[in-house]
């Protein structure tokens, strides 16, 4: 048994919302569905506090691509889908509460970052270990830790550019055996 995400059509709705498919995606963190039709990407709030300085993502995945890319529901020609498999750390504060599908990558509480770097097709598994890399100049205070102020979000997604509307329908990924590696600091 293993995790199964595939990037699928929103159906009439969607397609009338100028969202016209849906990336697989699975995430640690909660979705707003009151605002999922006026801000899809600010619904999606990546995190739930974590104690421990996490130090490596591991698994294993499959990956197939869809046949036709489109972006806003037009087919790029020559484009091909990809997957993601990402982690992220970052401190939350009073302004900060979660990161969300706006500043995941960008936001200046960010700490550090383990993401899949050579994702590609395969149809046997393929195993994958992700460092936290820690962005420049940044640390984590141990006391700020114990007191839970840090959040952690793990993402796995079956089309890239999945949170802007953009892959392929049919882009499959499996995902098995996944382990987050920490230090306990304490």
């Amino acid at each position: 048994k293993c995790l199964k995400l595939s990037t699928r059509s929103t159906g009439e709705l969607g397609a009338m919302m100028q969202m016209p498919m849906a990336a697989g995606n699975l995430f640690i963190g909660t979705f707003d569905v009151m605002s999922a039709l006026s801000d899809p990407l600010k619904a999606t709030q990546f995190g739930l506090p974590f104690y421990y300085e996490p130090t490596r993502l591991t698994g294993y995945y499959k990956y197939e691509a869809g046949k036709d890319f489109s972006e806003g529901g037009v087919i790029v020609p020559g484009k091909k889908d990809i997957c993601d498999i990402y982690a992220i750390f970052y401190e939350t504060d009073e302004n900060t509460k979660t990161l969300d599908g706006t500043n995941s990558f960008t936001h200046p509480n960010l700490i550090s970052i383990a993401r899949i770097k050579n994702a590609r097709e395969t149809n046997v598994w393929l195993r994958f270990s992700l460092p936290f890399v820690y962005l420049p100049g940044k640390s984590i205070d141990k006391a700020k830790l114990a007191a839970g102020k840090y959040n952690l979000a793990i993402v796995f997604a079956s089309s890239l550019e999945g949170a802007t509307f953009n892959g392929a329908y049919g882009s499959t990924l499996m995902i098995d055996e996944v382990k987050l590696l920490y230090n306990e600091n304490k």
